[in-house]
């Protein structure tokens, strides 16, 4: 009996006052790309350049709250002469304590050196670097999964913060100098990594 009942609290259950869906509804009338469902809590989007991107929901709970958070997926083929491990990360983010001044790319959860040049080449390229400087990113990262490539951007706009004690629900907006350096950035990844 006791067995069930820890089972029972420690299931996975999404946040209380959480609305599948209700941030994606507000960001498509931001992003100024055309956008499908693909399901409650996702969108499949086309940029007016022609860049095909998806976009997920993230919750994260805290007490007596949680988030709705956005995360950018690209889905990227990589023409690198070295063959990558099967998993791997690499985590990119701003360097600079008081101002932006760069960005500086980590290798995680594999440790070979294919992963380095590419992180490498990522830290190197000055149009990708001006792309990401005036990004406001939660978490940006390449990830590599079953031998596939993607990148994955959490911006801190395009997010709903809801409260149940005291009862609030905000929205963070999207603003356009943000999404086009969201779609620039995305563009700029997609371009050097290709190549």
């Amino acid at each position: 009996m006791l067995h069930r009942l820890v089972d029972w609290l420690r299931r996975e259950r999404p946040p209380r006052g959480y609305r599948p869906g209700a941030t994606l509804a507000r960001l498509r009338l931001e992003l100024g790309a055309e956008c499908e469902p693909a399901g409650s809590t996702a969108l499949t989007c086309r940029s007016a350049d022609g860049l095909a991107f998806s976009v997920c929901e993230r919750t994260d709970a805290v007490f007596l709250a949680h988030t709705v958070s956005c995360e950018f997926r690209l889905p990227l083929a990589l023409a690198v002469d070295t063959l990558a491990p099967e998993v791997g990360r690499i985590v990119i983010r701003h360097t600079g304590a008081l101002r932006r001044q760069g960005i500086a790319c980590q290798v995680t959860g594999a440790d070979d050196g294919s992963l380095a040049a590419i992180a490498h080449r990522l830290q190197d390229d000055a149009a990708l670097q001006a792309a990401l400087l005036p990004l406001d990113f939660r978490r940006c990262e390449l990830r590599l999964e079953d031998g596939r490539w993607q990148l994955c951007i959490e911006h801190f706009g395009a997010s709903e913060v809801v409260s149940n004690f005291p009862p609030m629900r905000r929205y963070i907006r999207l603003i356009a100098p943000q999404r086009q350096a969201l779609l620039q950035s995305l563009r700029a990844c997609q371009q050097l990594l290709a190549a």
